[in-house]
């Protein structure tokens, strides 16, 4: 222990004496570990963590699958869900299906309050306890059942202040009262709704009591203690099967079973998982630097370590004390580093959209707890003991003789020269790979963004809003609001369209089977899906989606007149292929027959990197007919000029109709685009990758710059030399510069044959970009390559202006 004291004190010395090299080394250290000690914080709360329920590895999410082309894999009926209750595999079957929200009246300005609907057996399969009062009863979600409701505890502290007479107080949700019965723990979070504040009692109209063919119902449940996933898996396709020969219209269908950790998590597994990679890289081109740091500072103490070896002391010992003072500056470096990693997770999570963190909410106000300073710690020994062993092993190897003899002059050997030349090439290498990976992100974003998608993206302001179901129960009243709003908001300044729509485009939505009449039907099962869209009158012309033949719907499309239909160009080629789809009929699963009266290009319904599938779009005002009262809808407006600026306007005519009307997910169709999911999960990553490989690129940069410099302070005699007998400036020059470039070419090759291997495993996040893309590979090389150089001119520079005579009397 004394020994360990004795090195510590050393150490400190020998640091505090030379400053410039100790700030360096700390800050290139902390860059890297506080880099890797970010993006793990957010990879253990995303990934590795478990869920925050009773035994979480027995949770399972439960999908249909259909043979369909376009939509294979969907949510349950209302009555599959009762027939998947009756197993015997799951100690519980859950089912949960969110909308758009409640309005909260009565209590201030009405507010629209995200709420998800749940079976009474919801809490009890998660294993998931009331903080206060209880949770459903199984009485509760019956149709007949008076409604009822359950607080998150934000909403709780939020909106009621903590009280706790709360319990058993009647709410005025969509004007219909729901007694509350509980406040939820603080510490629940369901990610696929995780912005839920409400939960209410599913109770599910009578009309889905029955239909099979209205999928709404998303189903959890939990496994039997002893059950393995393959056996319930085997179960529920008995099921499925059982079902599949009673109902025709189920011919093809499946149950499949998804870990729920893994139906959560797995859309942003690989871009973290990439993410943690990419730093990874940064932490071991850091090392590589401080490594030849202490490389060049032990070519600098050769005299001191031998004299030190004359006076007895072994190897071991001198080794020991480099390693001492190499972990002393990765803890350092470690303690900055966890200031950069407190701010780096705080970036990281804010970078998210506020949707995105919806599906994730164990990301909120997520920050460096016990297990991540312990994980700096660790992290920081390791990188001291990776970067520091192989200069502690060279300054240990010495020749006392010949190093005493050498006098003042130090000379490196040909073995730390590889080693330096080495780690140089190892950095060179590293920063393309992750110059390969940012540059085939950034090319799959920008092709996503030129992506066409069918309609007009500037100038458009997209918002929700909700009529209060009890005040609008009778379809012409709803008609009637929804008249008038679209006649006053047309009429405010700076307004060019106004169009309503059920879903907005990019955000998927319900589908709808069907076939074309007159043409043979299909089997059960095997119809066409297409995407189900309610549309205004001016829905078209606002949205820019162009007609190709036909009509538009018009004001006269309402619920006395004819039912008509639109569909896209896609649906119109693949079933008439050879025939004006204008005048046709298409035969509905769940709806009557209905003609179309218009076809209209294709807009990208699901997501800019999906293809374009079969859409069929009904007459908004008709939507009572078909699916009851609509009282929720998607506003889009036309702008002159900012969009923006008509949001209030908006809002005042709104709420001048209808008091009670709540207006939510204010947003511009720009926005939405750069947001959307498929937009995300590439965007996010190539951001912080391009950032993550601008700092590869800034340290491999001075590492060849440091190289350089340190190799002709080690040869300003050779240099001399060469100038004495006859070498010219531009001579000298190109010895340096071409030292350079042969590692960096060296580093090239070797960083190319990484990156040709390893990008193929960040293939899921690319959008119309190949992996092994040459494109990117050489404007990647030769980007290296030209910072390389310009790292090496500095250097090359200073050894043109030797002066041989100096140099040779120096000697």
């Amino acid at each position: 222990m004394n020994n360990l004291w004795t090195d510590l004190r050393y150490a400190i010395r020998v640091l505090v004496k030379n400053p410039g090299f100790a700030l360096a080394a700390v800050l290139t250290l902390a860059l890297g570990i506080g880099a890797n000690t970010a993006v793990f914080t957010v990879v253990n709360a995303a990934l590795l963590r478990g869920l925050p329920y009773r035994d979480p590895e027995r949770l399972v999410h439960l999908w249909e699958t259909t043979p369909r082309q376009d939509f294979s894999q969907h949510e349950a009926s209302y009555p599959d869900f009762l027939d998947w209750r009756e197993n015997q595999v799951f100690e519980g079957v859950a089912a949960y299906a969110g909308g758009s929200g409640l309005t909260l009246t009565g209590r201030g300005a009405p507010a629209r309050l995200p709420a998800t609907l749940v079976s009474s057996n919801f809490f009890t399969v998660l294993g998931v306890e009331a903080m206060r009062g209880r949770a459903f009863r199984p009485e509760e979600d019956q149709p007949s059942a008076a409604p009822t409701v359950m607080l998150s505890y934000g909403l709780w502290r939020r909106l009621f202040g903590a009280d706790p007479n709360i319990i058993g107080q009647s709410l005025t949700l969509d004007d219909r009262p729901y007694n509350v019965i509980g406040i939820l723990p603080p510490s629940f979070q369901f990610a696929p709704r995780g912005d839920s504040e409400l939960w209410a009692a599913y109770q599910p109209p009578p009309e889905q009591l029955t239909s099979r063919g209205t999928h709404g119902a998303k189903v959890i449940a939990r496994l039997k203690a002893g059950v393995s996933f393959e056996q319930a898996q085997a179960e529920m396709r008995a099921i499925g099967r059982r079902i599949e020969q009673q109902y025709p219209s189920h011919t093809g269908t499946t149950i499949i079973l998804v870990p729920l950790h893994e139906q959560i998590v797995g859309a942003i597994k690989p871009v973290l998982l990439v993410l943690l990679g990419s730093v990874g890289f940064v932490l071991l081109i850091a090392c590589a630097n401080v490594a030849n740091l202490l490389l060049a500072r032990a070519s600098a103490r050769r005299k001191e370590v031998a004299i030190r070896a004359a006076l007895g002391a072994s190897r071991w010992r001198l080794m020991r004390q480099m390693l001492t003072e190499s972990m002393l500056l990765a803890l350092v470096g470690g303690g900055v580093g966890l200031l950069i990693a407190q701010w780096g997770v705080a970036a990281l999570v804010a970078a998210i959209p506020e949707f995105q963190l919806n599906t994730m909410p164990y990301l909120r106000g997520l920050s460096l707890d016990r297990g991540m300073l312990a994980f700096t710690g660790l992290l920081s020994l390791l990188t001291g003991i990776v970067f520091g062993l192989a200069p502690a092993w060279q300054a240990s190897k010495l020749e006392l003789q010949a190093v005493l003899k050498e006098g003042g002059r130090a000379s490196g050997g040909t073995t730390r020269h590889r080693l330096r030349d080495a780690l140089v090439v190892t950095e060179i290498a590293l920063a393309l790979v992750l110059l390969v990976g940012a540059g085939l992100m950034m090319r799959s974003v920008w092709r996503l963004l030129e992506v066409n998608p069918g309609f007009r993206t500037e100038n458009l302001l997209t918002m929700r809003i909700s009529l209060p179901e009890a005040k609008y129960q009778e379809a012409a009243k709803a008609e009637i609001f929804y008249r008038r709003l679209d006649s006053r908001l047309g009429a405010l300044p700076g307004v060019k369209g106004v169009g309503m729509v059920n879903v907005v485009p990019l955000q998927g939505g319900f589908t709808t089977a069907f076939y074309a009449a007159g043409q043979p039907a299909p089997p059960r099962g095997q119809e066409t899906d297409g995407n189900l869209r309610y549309v205004s009158s001016g829905y078209f012309q606002a949205m820019g989606v162009p007609l190709i033949k036909g009509r538009y719907f018009t004001d006269q499309d309402n619920q006395s007149a004819p039912a008509a239909l639109i569909v896209n160009q896609t649906l119109a080629r693949r079933l008439f292929p050879n025939q004006d789809a204008v005048g046709q009929q298409l035969v509905f699963v769940d709806r009557p027959t209905i003609q179309i009266v218009g076809v209209v290009g294709d807009e990208k319904v699901n997501g800019l990197d999906a293809k374009i599938t079969p859409v069929v779009y009904f007459p908004f005002l008709q939507g009572a007919n078909l699916q009851g009262p609509n009282t929720t809808a998607s506003l889009v407006v036309q702008a002159a000029s900012d969009p923006t600026r008509l949001a209030a306007a908006i809002q005042r005519e709104g709420r001048a109709l209808e008091s009670d009307l709540s207006i939510f997910a204010v947003s511009t169709m720009e926005q939405l685009i750069t947001n959307a999911p498929s937009t995300f999960r590439r965007r996010y990553p190539a951001f912080l990758i391009s950032i993550f490989a601008a700092v590869a690129l800034a340290l491999a940069s001075v590492g060849i710059y440091g190289l350089l410099s340190y190799s002709i302070g080690q040869r300003t005699h050779e240099i001399g030399v060469r100038m004495a007998l006859g070498a010219q400036r531009r001579d000298i020059f190109k010895l340096v510069v071409g030292q350079g470039l042969m590692l960096t070419l060296i580093g090239v090759v070797i960083g190319l044959i990484t990156a040709f291997i390893l990008t193929r495993l960040m293939s899921s996040l690319l959008y119309d970009v190949s992996a092994t893309d040459p494109a990117t590979f050489a404007i990647v090389s030769s980007l290296l390559i030209v910072v390389a150089l310009l790292a090496c001119w500095i250097p090359a520079r200073r050894a043109t202006q030797v002066d041989p005579l100096v140099a040779l009397r120096t000697e």
